[in-house]
């Protein structure tokens, strides 16, 4: 059996994976951003590994998280959303002595659905997990494409508008400003006059409002702007696929449709053929979990 954990923006997500990576067990556990919060996440992944190992053989602890993971250090640097400059596993690995594996969350996502979920049948492919910010994943010939200086193809951080909204990276502009599910919902709240409301909650409210021409223009907005952005991935990267993970599939009934008819109508004139499948993750939120206990076999150890 296999333990993977999934530390996302304000949530962190524990499963028990066995050999076929197939979730067994599932918990989710808030978390809530304060000076403290690197003890507070580390009891917490400790009280679980530990509830997890009392019943069962663990031999592999995957965990996925933002930011840049340093395998070696058993670390993850620069979590920016989170306000964590490093959080560090050297005590739960030498508290249990199971073989630690890092991945940055968005790419462990990636992996499980480019190994396993709705890109499996592609060569070239790109994911895109819409949260709290955006995390990117890029596979060409098959691979995944990495870097030997920190995490790399940080697609949510590429400049979409000059001069505009501030990140948290520092930059002005950056696609996750714009199209991360979190600035959608915040816009939405702002809109509605709502407070502390579920995205289950505000997805239904979204819906009695639908010919609100503020609700409208927003969705409209949203997804003019992911189109700057994919035409760019695209440009680059020419995938046959791209992915899109995180709460964006959970606001697929306002936004996948649309897109979708979007993007067609917009067809490059000058290279048509490159238009690629417009697809949905096939994991959900899972698939950060199932991807941390996926061991590339060509690392080195």
């Amino acid at each position: 059996m296999k333990i993977g954990v999934d530390l996302g923006g304000s949530h962190i997500g524990f499963a028990l994976v066995n050999n076929k990576n197939k979730i067994i067990e599932k918990i989710e556990i808030p978390i809530e951003k304060h000076k403290n919060i690197e003890h507070d996440i580390l009891n917490i992944i400790d009280f679980y590994i530990n509830k997890f190992k009392e019943k069962n053989k663990i031999e592999l602890i995957g965990i996925a998280g933002p930011g840049n993971p340093n395998t070696e250090e058993l670390n993850i640097n620069n979590i920016v959303n989170l306000g964590i400059e490093k959080l560090n596993f050297k005590e739960i690995f030498e508290k249990y002595k199971i073989k630690i594996d890092i991945k940055n969350d968005a790419k462990s996502a990636g992996i499980a659905e480019f190994k396993y979920g709705a890109l499996k049948p592609y060569k070239d492919a790109v994911f895109l997990c819409l949260g709290t910010g955006i995390g990117s994943a890029v596979f060409l010939n098959g691979k995944e494409l990495k870097n030997k200086k920190n995490n790399g193809f940080e697609l949510g951080h590429m400049i979409i508008q000059k001069d505009g909204n501030i990140c948290n990276c520092g930059k002005r502009g950056c696609f996750e400003t714009y199209c991360s599910i979190k600035r959608f919902k915040d816009k939405t709240k702002d809109i509605l006059n709502l407070e502390d409301v579920s995205s289950e909650e505000i997805l239904e409210k979204i819906k009695e409002n639908i010919k609100d021409n503020k609700i409208n223009n927003l969705i409209e907005e949203f997804i003019n702007n992911l189109i700057i952005g994919l035409s760019n991935i695209i440009d680059i990267f020419e995938p046959e696929a791209i992915c899109f993970g995180g709460s964006f599939v959970f606001f697929k009934e306002i936004f996948y449709e649309k897109l979708v008819e979007e993007m067609n109508l917009r067809k490059y004139k000058f290279n048509k053929d490159s238009m690629p499948d417009i697809l949905l993750s096939e994991f959900k939120n899972d698939a950060g979990l199932i991807g941390a206990v996926i061991v590339d076999k060509n690392k080195k150890k």
